[in-house]
């Protein structure tokens, strides 16, 4: 696990724990030690602050992030909770209008990307993965969690999102337009790169967990949804209702909060018929632990049994 991930999960484990005290130093460490990744910490500072009851002190955070021409995105400063005790605070609103110009600036530029990493020889039976990533994450920061499977034979395809989140991530929140560039990243692989969906597995993790289930099941497909983020209440009818039912396999932390929703989603799915295979990833939030490779090659071999 690199530095950044280790801080994540021990930043998820002190906001969990109430511990927000814990939690600034942990983030405060994360900036210290991934100058790479500030846009990040800086929002992580802020929210710390934020809850710490630091009004002064999390506005100045979010302003020190912003001269060094990072910000967050719209939906980011109005939809995290934590943010919720400055919210109305002097600075903040000017803020939000920075960052908001400077969104808008990038997002009529983005435009969507895919990165494919390919086995050395082909030697191996073709097979393929295509990897949907999480909000606020890139395709190349998020295909290093799965990298690995390309030495065991996997072609892996990961696009990325057009939906601008801060100013190094993407995100899918807009679903029907995340649905659309996904099914043309899906074409490009057929028509243009000559990889077909037979063989293909389609994961995705947080946000894209959500979407890699709906797409599989579009796609008639088999899914694995790790760590996967549904709102409550989520339908399920429509992909039981599907003419072939697909196969899949969740990974959940047995400390995510998002879990319970999952569960929700597996037990409905069952319900209807379609198999799953569920497995608890121990002593995990909702972040993606060292053995993650391992956790994912096991649970694609416990599909390929089926």
């Amino acid at each position: 696990m690199n530095a950044f991930q280790r801080h994540f999960s021990e930043l998820l484990r002190a906001h969990a724990a109430g511990d927000y005290t814990a939690g600034l130093e942990i983030a405060r460490l994360a900036h210290r030690e991934c100058p790479d990744m500030h846009v990040k910490t800086w929002f992580w500072q802020a929210c710390m602050h934020s809850l710490l009851g630091n009004t002064g002190e999390a506005v100045a955070t979010l302003r020190a992030g912003l001269s060094e021409a990072h910000w967050w995105g719209p939906r980011q400063l109005d939809g995290d909770p934590d943010l919720d005790p400055i919210r109305e605070s002097p600075g903040f609103h000017a803020i939000r209008e920075e960052c908001e110009r400077r969104f808008a600036e990038r997002q009529v530029l983005s435009r969507p990307e895919c990165l494919v990493l390919a086995p050395s020889t082909a030697t191996w039976e073709p097979r393929s993965l295509f990897v949907i990533h999480r909000r606020g994450d890139t395709a190349s920061h998020f295909a290093a969690h799965w990298g690995q499977l390309v030495n065991e034979g996997w072609t892996l395809i990961v696009p990325q999102s057009s939906q601008v989140y801060d100013s190094m991530g993407f995100c899918w929140d807009d679903m029907e337009l995340a649905r659309q560039e996904l099914r043309n990243h899906l074409d490009d692989c057929r028509r243009k790169r000559g990889i077909e969906t037979d063989g293909m597995v389609i994961a995705g993790a947080s946000q894209g967990g959500r979407l890699a289930l709906e797409l599989a099941h579009e796609s008639g497909v088999p899914w694995l949804c790790a760590i996967p983020a549904f709102p409550a209440g989520y339908d399920v009818a429509p992909l039981i209702a599907v003419p072939t039912h697909t196969r899949g396999a969740f990974l959940l932390g047995e400390h995510d909060a998002a879990s319970v929703n999952a569960r929700r989603v597996i037990t409905g799915l069952e319900s209807g018929g379609v198999h799953v295979v569920a497995r608890t990833m121990k002593d995990v939030g909702h972040d993606l632990p060292d053995d993650f490779p391992a956790q994912v090659a096991d649970a694609l071999r416990a599909l390929q049994e089926e």
